[in-house]
């Protein structure tokens, strides 16, 4: 895919990306660095951010990550860990931030919409969820949505804790659709996907 073309990413919602949360996380250190390249590749587009808004990711310290464990590290701004996520992930680039949502709505084709959100939390026996029978199923419907193939019905009790940015990701029709990286080593579906839409 010519990244240039890149309007929608996704990307994981975890606080395993920041470095000082999880300094030996190498897979999560690998996603950041695609992260920025696509945002890098897209010039100058403002950047709109979508994730959950969930009671159970806020902090009432405006972007730090106290909460997480790591108080020297501020972004700026946020009360949600996927909104704190992205800044960290954008650093300076968290400048172009022009919205910040928790629906996808529909994307603006001439930002770039940066979509933060996980995969199953059920892929091993020391995931979150523990190892769930309809987890891989769950990681594979993920990866084949985001690398642009069909997809039917999200599989039940694959372990998405918030399944609905994924249902409005599904509803999208990408003219391209790139599956950059994929991880599970933690027990839980993460991604890199780079889509124009």
């Amino acid at each position: 895919m010519t990244r240039v073309s890149t309007n929608l990413v996704v990307m994981p919602a975890g606080p395993a990306l920041v470095r000082e949360l999880a300094p030996r996380d190498a897979a999560g250190q690998r996603m950041v660095a695609a992260v920025r390249s696509l945002v890098d590749a897209t010039g100058g587009r403002p950047v709109h951010l979508v994730g959950s808004r969930s009671p159970r990711w806020e902090t009432g310290v405006e972007g730090s990550f106290r909460a997480w464990g790591a108080p020297q590290v501020q972004v700026g701004a946020g009360h949600h860990l996927p909104e704190l996520v992205q800044r960290y992930v954008l650093g300076e680039r968290a400048s172009r931030v022009t919205d910040v949502r928790a629906e996808l709505g529909e994307p603006d084709p001439a930002a770039l919409t940066l979509v933060a959100l996980d995969g199953s939390a059920g892929l091993t026996e020391r995931a979150p969820l523990a190892l769930l029978p309809q987890a891989a199923a769950a990681d594979a419907w993920c990866r084949d949505l985001l690398a642009g193939r069909e997809v039917g019905d999200l599989p039940d009790g694959g372990g998405i804790l918030e399944p609905e940015l994924w249902h409005e990701l599904a509803a999208l029709r990408p003219r391209r659709a790139e599956l950059v990286d994929a991880d599970m080593e933690h027990g839980v579906g993460r991604y890199v996907a780079a889509w124009q839409i």
